[in-house]
């Protein structure tokens, strides 16, 4: 069994000087405790039973989730609900999930993927609120007590109007209606009106560096992409899927550049594409990661070559959907981005694609790209004269 209650709104639902207050908030009230068990009871009955509860937050929204398995489904219901409705926020626990997400903040800005991400924000959505990054920083995250993270969970997420669950497993919809309405009957319905990002558009080319001592220098380009929810957003992700494809091939397989070269959509609700690469031969990459663009630009491939990106796509679907985990993620975020229907018609749409509408939502799209370069600046600079 697996189930998520999600939090819509994410970085829009606080200013960037509170960057990682939901975040800790989230993670908190997953495990410290609740009205109705002690955390040494919470803890003990997690283990006891194999009940993995926990609490985030990302740049669309916030969850706590819980997953177990079906034999132990009511014990996992319990406390999965309480922690939802119900969380004290114990100091000293507290404390403790305060200092792990510090530790995991270090580790985060520490990572050239995850900066190299950070940078894309930040060009993509610059002085917007939307570019915040939602773990925050250490001595900002430091700051944030226990009464103030509780304030703000009981104050701005414990509203069902923000609200909804998703769940993926043996249980029948009466069953699991009534246990919500008995579990949640609690949570005020208070005025919501989501906070919209506004859109960017991303024209012409651009170059941004950061200078980092890494033994592999970071690349990435980043470019326009439809919300999930657009019709141009099925042909456009077989686009990707093939410039990925051939990305690979040629950086990794013919000319061994990088270890994992690739291309993809980051799905948010002002979603954008990334095409990227590791190297430690920055030039070289540049040229081939450009040739391999333009050759998925010009639209010259067979109807047989689409037919292998379709099947492709759909085994890889079907595996991911293999744990409730990710199909309770996939409906969650569908739902965040326009409409849960959007993932369980996802298949039928690709289905429908035609080489033309690939060309077409491709061209419409690939206007501009910001260049993201991390690692030896010099090397960098030289890399895209």
């Amino acid at each position: 069994m697996s189930m998520s209650m999600y939090f819509r709104g994410g970085v829009m639902n606080y200013s960037p000087a509170q960057a990682g207050i939901e975040n800790l908030a989230l993670s908190a009230a997953a495990s410290c405790g609740t009205k109705n068990y002690s955390v040494d009871d919470y803890k003990e009955l997690a283990d006891e039973y194999g009940i993995d509860i926990g609490g985030s937050s990302g740049t669309d929204y916030g969850t706590i989730s819980m997953n177990c398995i079906s034999k132990y489904f009511d014990q996992g219901w319990k406390l999965f609900s309480d922690a939802v409705a119900n969380p004290i926020f114990d100091k000293t626990e507290f404390q403790a999930t305060k200092e792990k997400i510090i530790s995991g903040i270090y580790q985060i800005h520490a990572s050239p993927e995850s900066r190299i991400d950070q940078m894309s924000m930040e060009a993509i959505f610059k002085d917007s609120q939307y570019s915040t990054d939602p773990k925050g920083k250490d001595l900002t995250v430091n700051g944030f007590t226990a009464d103030s993270i509780a304030n703000y969970y009981h104050k701005e997420l414990l509203n069902k109007n923000k609200m909804f669950l998703v769940v993926a497993g043996k249980i029948t919809k009466e069953d699991l209606e009534k246990r919500i309405t008995e579990a949640f009957k609690g949570i005020e319905v208070k005025h919501y009106i989501p906070n919209i990002p506004i859109r960017t558009t991303i024209e012409g080319e651009h170059l941004v560096t950061e200078q980092r001592n890494l033994a592999t220098n970071y690349i990435s380009c980043v470019m326009n992409a439809p919300g999930m929810s657009s019709p141009d957003y099925a042909p456009f992700m077989l686009a990707i899927n093939a410039l990925s494809g051939n990305l690979h091939y040629e950086l990794r397989v013919k000319q061994g550049l990088s270890y994992a070269p690739g291309t993809t959509i980051k799905m948010q609700r002002l979603p954008y594409t990334s095409m990227y690469v590791s190297t430690t031969q920055p030039k070289k990459s540049f040229q081939a990661m450009v040739a391999v663009y333009n050759s998925i630009k010009s639209g010259r491939y067979s109807q047989t070559f689409l037919d292998g990106i379709k099947k492709d796509h759909r085994l890889r679907y079907y595996r991911h959907q293999e744990s409730s985990s990710s199909i309770v993620e996939d409906l969650g975020e569908a739902e965040i981005l326009g409409d849960y229907k959007l993932e369980e018609d996802m298949l039928s749409n690709i289905d429908k694609v035609t080489l033309e509408q690939i060309r077409e939502a491709f061209a419409k799209y690939a206007k501009g790209g910001i260049w993201l370069y991390l690692g030896d600046e010099q090397l960098g600079r030289q890399a895209f004269q």
